[in-house]
């Protein structure tokens, strides 16, 4: 309808910035498909029969021969082979960036609340010793990490809003009429941040998440909104749960992290799919030597770590 390009046809002769940006994307997204295609090939032709899945790729395909196969105890409802590469590529994509930059909130927020990364520290030297790394069994007897994690989460609301949805049928919320195919978001920020949900929402507070005898209070812990809601909610959230878990775990149980004294104290911000710390520096040191992360590495060579 309105292009310039319509009533002059000769620029397009000329270099486009959109179209060249969006070129490049369309390649990007060629490579990284053909490079999950040939991944997931060379796991079906290596796959042994009978044998552990080596990682959730073959997981996914012995799911997906187990359907096809009509074997008993099948999932019909279950993926078909013919998508096990699309699956992996969205659980690429959807936590590439937000896995990430939990990350480095996770990190900052260590180097701007020491008292509560001291506390960490010394739960998990309570629970776990000084003699072997944490790993996920010790998940339920560290009640105060987990609560670190979920008020990070709720802090920080990485993911201030949800990817688009859509409504299937006109409907009513709060008496508000919204057509069918509306293009909806959930502010899950403002979710996170609500003061009749959470008193002090504005304050870094990990104990809000204990109740009267130290354990986590699960029906609160649920009411955070960072993997949006529903049937349409994110799949990766115990995934994702379950890494940052492991990520600061380890970390705490291995490193000191100190804010640089020739920062400021204030957290700068980029905003886009994601709230991304900007780039900041910190002191980093070893709580003791490296020892224990050298003989982990070694025994995931030989399958024998942690699990």
């Amino acid at each position: 309808a309105g292009s310039l390009v319509d009533v002059l046809p000769w620029l397009q002769l000329f270099p486009n910035p959109v179209r060249t940006t969006f070129r490049k994307f369309e390649q990007l997204n060629r490579n990284f498909s053909n490079f999950v295609l040939d991944k997931f090939l060379r796991h079906r032709e290596s796959l042994v029969p009978g044998a552990a899945p080596r990682d959730m790729t073959d997981a996914f395909i012995l799911s997906a021969e187990k359907k096809a196969s009509g074997a008993p105890g099948d999932d019909s409802s279950g993926l078909d082979l013919e998508d096990v590469p699309a699956t992996i590529t969205d659980i690429f994509g959807a936590s590439q960036d937000t896995l990430s930059t939990a990350l480095l909130w996770l990190l900052i927020l260590f180097t701007r609340y020491p008292d509560v990364q001291a506390r960490v520290q010394a739960e998990l030297d309570q629970v776990v010793g000084r003699d072997r790394l944490p790993c996920m069994s010790d998940q339920p007897n560290l009640p105060y990490v987990m609560a670190f994690l979920y008020e990070s989460m709720r802090f920080s609301s990485f993911l201030p809003v949800t990817i688009p949805h859509a409504t299937t049928a006109n409907t009513f919320v709060l008496g508000y009429y919204i057509p069918k195919n509306t293009v909806v978001f959930v502010n899950q920020w403002s979710v996170n941040h609500d003061p009749a949900k959470w008193p002090n929402p504005e304050d870094f507070d990990p104990a809000r998440f204990l109740d009267k005898d130290g354990f986590i209070n699960k029906a609160l812990a649920s009411s955070v909104m960072i993997f949006s809601v529903g049937k349409r909610r994110c799949i990766g959230e115990e995934l994702s749960k379950m890494l940052l878990f492991l990520f600061i775990s380890i970390l705490a149980h291995q490193c000191n992290f100190k804010a640089n004294q020739n920062e400021s104290s204030n957290m700068s911000f980029s905003y886009g799919l994601t709230i991304k710390p900007k780039s900041f520096r910190i002191h980093v040191s070893l709580r003791e030597s490296m020892e224990l992360l050298d003989n982990a590495v070694k025994k995931l060579q030989t399958e024998e770590g942690c699990k």
